[in-house]
């Protein structure tokens, strides 16, 4: 009797163990799947065609090889970046999407400027993967010869024209110059346009008088321009002008913030690290991998654009200090 009691038990044991297993694997079957098991989706805010779409359509193909799925681009443009920022904020922070943009100065802007219903600390920088400090730049047939010519034209209402994306770091950078030199906003006929290929264009074809921009998303026009100032800490030896806070110094002006330029990289939902660390990771070393290799940095030549590996947390302090800067003087915007 005992002895056919144990065998019950432990055939009842058995049955349940098989039991609990398959149920279990019927249960929750993706929590024993790879990830990624399907395409992951880029966002980006802007137009085909910018420099975000080039970095974003490197990155699909080069490392999508390293991740072993798929990765392709959705353009979602509209709101100088503030609609595609939004779109990508409403995804869940799984890591199946991610965001390509200008984190400074198009996303802080899209935030502070355009009023995109998201919050700065939602995003994560992953590496400032292209730091491209700005120039001020007019048509090599422009009348303007210097800075300080230009900035006496800037007096005369009406009289100079500019490129902008709403919001973009040149167009707040010029309203941090004119501010500063006690010029109208309305002085400047701002023309928009709605991504950085157009903006050039429009340079490029002596359409504007002037216009502050990437300097390397400016190579391919190079030969059409003149630089009047360098927007950076740090003499260019690729454009031959005098550093921006140089030139404003001898017109009795204060250090400004350097905001003229774009740190673009990819970005993914701040919460992703905590909720799934694991494919955090992993799409970390992709990425790292990526921008590492040889051959994504001949294609990143060739597109002319950055290839930087810089570490999560000293990438997102880079552009936290600059979007202080963009919060702050935001509402010359306004």
């Amino acid at each position: 009797m005992r002895t056919l009691v144990r065998r019950t038990r432990t055939a009842m044991a058995a049955a349940f163990s098989w039991g609990a297993l398959i149920s279990g694997l019927c249960a929750s079957p993706a929590a024993f799947a790879e990830w990624p098991e399907g395409p992951i989706e880029i966002i980006v805010p802007y137009n085909a065609g910018g420099s975000a779409d080039r970095v974003a359509r490197g990155l699909s193909e080069h490392m999508g090889e390293e991740l072993g799925v798929p990765i392709k681009v959705t353009n979602r443009p509209g709101g100088a970046g503030a609609l595609g920022a939004t779109y990508f904020q409403q995804q869940p922070a799984d890591g199946n999407t991610l965001l390509v943009m200008q984190a400074t100065p198009y996303l802080a802007s899209a935030i502070e400027v355009s009023g995109a219903p998201v919050k700065w600390k939602d995003f994560q920088l992953l590496s400032a993967q292209w730091n491209d400090y700005g120039i001020v730049a007019v048509h090599r047939d422009s009348p303007y010869q210097t800075l300080e010519q230009l900035l006496e034209a800037l007096k005369e209402p009406g009289k100079v024209s500019s490129g902008i994306i709403v919001g973009n770091g040149g167009h707040l950078q010029t309203l941090l110059i004119m501010d500063a030199l006690g010029i109208a906003q309305d002085n400047v006929r701002f023309v928009t346009y709605s991504g950085g290929a157009p903006l050039r264009a429009a340079l490029a074809g002596n359409q504007v008088d002037f216009e502050i921009i990437g300097a390397e998303a400016a190579r391919g026009i190079r030969d059409e321009l003149r630089p009047l100032a360098v927007i950076s800490d740090q003499k260019s030896d690729e454009w031959n002008a005098p550093l921006l806070n140089d030139a404003l110094a001898k017109q009795g002006i204060d250090q400004l913030p350097l905001i003229g330029g774009n740190v673009t990289g990819l970005i993914v939902h701040s919460r992703l690290g905590e909720e799934y660390p694991d494919r955090y990771q992993k799409l970390l070393d992709a990425y790292r991998e990526t921008l590492q290799s040889d051959k994504f940095k001949d294609w990143a030549r060739q597109a002319g654009v950055g290839a930087d590996w810089v570490p999560p947390q000293q990438s997102q302090a880079l552009v936290d200090s600059a979007y202080a800067a963009i919060r702050q003087y935001a509402p010359l915007l306004k």
